[in-house]
């Protein structure tokens, strides 16, 4: 199930769930000031977990393809495993929030069903909701708005036979300049011009450094991997710089600290390996759970926002692991199965 395909970077995988659980912390934290408690703070930092996945999403597509780029068919491959891997997940808790929005009323703050928005979630397309925002039916489904466009952007440098540093790069750098002359009235497509885009295309280098033997020394990487977290998660002036250098040179240092670390399959718990594999589940269904805790406890008249926060946390990879190991293992399994059986038809017949 993993995207990392040796033991070389548990490093890698390991950091998969602590941007999840950061990610996760910070929602629990809102939903708690939401439902439970308006005086309780909202820590929004946690969102910069996000910034660490994208990273990761880079380094793991050069890492993972390396043997695609050669062959004519890598597209094909590539693709087949980008969408096994992501779509079916995605429209399962996409086809549950629409199943919820029809069957319950007040149940789902802040969400209303409209055709387009639902539609767009499904193909992964920037679209505006009922409130004007661009956003899925899904919340967190904007990020992974992001991945698939990126996903698209390597699928088709492999079909093209390109460089896929240069065409990937160039494309991400055009979007991350066209984010200074976007305004807010532009048509939702307008979403892709961002410099966070840019994430993807640093994970790609950082790849490409760690696989020519460039990485940190081990005696220093420690330092550096406590300066990224201390840099992406913690206040810094506002100096009004774009996304990519406030959140993304941070987790870019974080990602390829973690990467030099080397082999650490005796160092790190399996247990931590195991929810970096859940962390898909994980981050799509907490949406679905975690606001249940401070909806219980304001039922049951108690105002306990931080009790609230340490359950909605355990609900939230509890239950993401349990869709993790009983749904998304089978399925992808089955499907990555399907897609073998099938490339081995077509060379058979070729």
């Amino acid at each position: 199930m993993r995207d990392t395909p040796s033991s070389k970077f548990l490093g890698i995988q390991a950091l998969r769930i602590v941007a999840a659980c950061l990610v996760v912390f910070t929602h629990s934290t809102y939903y708690a000031f939401e439902r439970l408690d308006k005086h309780f703070f909202v820590w929004q930092r946690g969102t910069r977990g996000v910034d660490i996945f994208f990273v990761i999403s880079g380094f793991v597509m050069i890492y993972a393809s390396q043997k695609l780029f050669a062959s004519p068919g890598g597209w094909k491959v590539f693709a087949g495993q980008r969408i096994v891997r992501i779509v079916p997940l995605y429209w399962m808790v996409t086809t549950l929030k629409v199943f919820i929005l029809l069957l319950s009323t007040g149940l789902v703050l802040h969400t209303v069903l409209s055709p387009v928005t639902a539609v767009c979630s499904y193909l992964f397309l920037p679209a505006r909701n009922l409130d004007g925002k661009i956003e899925p039916l899904v919340g967190v489904g904007w990020t992974l708005t992001f991945e698939m466009f990126f996903y698209f952007l390597f699928t088709c440098a492999l079909f093209l036979r390109t460089n896929v540093f240069k065409f990937v790069g160039a494309i991400l750098t055009v979007l991350s300049i066209g984010a200074y002359f976007r305004d807010p009235s532009w048509p939702p497509i307008a979403f892709y011009l961002n410099t966070i885009v840019l994430e993807f295309f640093i994970g790609m280098l950082i790849a490409k450094a760690c696989i020519n033997g460039v990485c940190f020394q081990r005696k220093t990487v420690f330092w550096l991997l406590a300066c990224g977290f201390i840099f992406l998660l913690f206040p810094a002036p506002d100096w009004n710089l774009p996304k990519v250098l406030i959140s993304g040179v941070p987790a870019s240092l974080i990602v390829w600290s973690a990467a030099s670390l080397g082999r650490l399959e005796n160092s790190i718990p399996r247990v931590v390996l195991y929810l970096g594999d859940a962390s898909y589940s994980i981050y799509l269904i907490h949406p679905f759970v975690c606001p249940l805790p401070p909806a219980v406890l304001n039922h049951l008249h108690l105002d306990f926002p931080w009790l609230s926060v340490v359950l909605s946390v355990a609900l939230g990879l509890g239950v993401g692991c349990i869709l993790h190991q009983f749904v998304e293992v089978p399925m992808t399994n089955r499907l990555k199965g399907y897609l073998k059986a099938r490339n081995g038809l077509v060379r058979a017949t070729a």
